[in-house]
């Protein structure tokens, strides 16, 4: 009989943890085609970030801002997640960082009648004019490159409208996400192309807010649900849902 009470009291509170899953906060910038609001299910990364977080427990919420913005608000602990961001030294200050959970190529894209196909270093691409999204990362090496011209913007959107402007002869991105966006506001995708060969393949992560209660618990949750949905195939059936495989 007392056996029988232990496991009815063991199955309540399991229960009870089910019923009362903590709730995550989230929040991401559009970067189609991995995430963004006009997205399905808000992009097969965000649908790979909440799928790891609910096998683990976790409800979660996603918003869409400015890049920058979003930083500062998980940073700050307004948000608890920084969905889709690359490593950096400086922002391990800040955020527990997951494990990668997926990889993408960066590099510097041109529109075509730029004389620019290929480049042998950083201070051959010193003589053009770049863009980059204000506060993103392209790699550990480019950004501490002492770039004569290099500018920041709000988003890729106004990024790839000052490529097509003339503003910018490069811009510094990915290849997909340049190619997504253009088609949106009136370029032609076919017209962009990235020099070779890319800048770096950077793994994506999730980065949890510092300033948050129970972060490093959340992040090694995180983990373990995303080591979950690999092991029983959610992880592929997501990217093939999405045809990124």
């Amino acid at each position: 009989m007392k056996a029988l009470i232990n496991t009815a009291f063991a199955l309540s509170v399991s229960f009870a943890s089910l019923a009362q899953a903590q709730e995550v906060s989230m929040t991401t910038t559009n970067w189609a085609p991995f995430y963004g609001n006009e997205l399905e299910q808000g992009g097969f990364i965000s649908t790979i970030v909440s799928e790891s977080f609910k096998a683990s427990g976790y409800q979660s919420q996603l918003e869409f801002t400015q890049w920058k913005e979003a930083m500062r608000l998980v940073k700050s602990g307004e948000k608890d997640v920084l969905v889709g961001a690359y490593y950096s030294e400086d922002r391990a200050q800040d955020y527990h960082v997951s494990i990668p959970i997926y990889s993408v190529l960066t590099g510097v894209i041109k529109q075509e009648g730029l004389d620019l196909d290929f480049y042998s270093s950083f201070e051959m691409l010193n003589q053009y004019k770049i863009g980059k999204m204000e506060g993103s990362v392209i790699s550990q090496s480019f950004d501490a490159f002492p770039f004569e011209s290099i500018q920041g913007y709000n988003g890729a959107e106004e990024g790839l409208r000052a490529l097509a402007k003339g503003d910018i002869n490069l811009y510094a991105d990915n290849l997909s996400v340049v190619k997504s966006i253009a088609g949106k506001i009136g370029i032609d995708p076919s017209q962009l192309s990235m020099v070779q060969p890319p800048i770096e393949k950077n793994d994506l992560y999730v980065m949890i807010s510092k300033n948050i209660k129970d972060a490093e618990k959340i992040r090694d949750d995180f983990n373990a649900g995303f080591i979950m949905i690999q092991a029983n195939g959610t992880y592929e059936k997501i990217l093939k849902q999405f045809e990124q495989l």
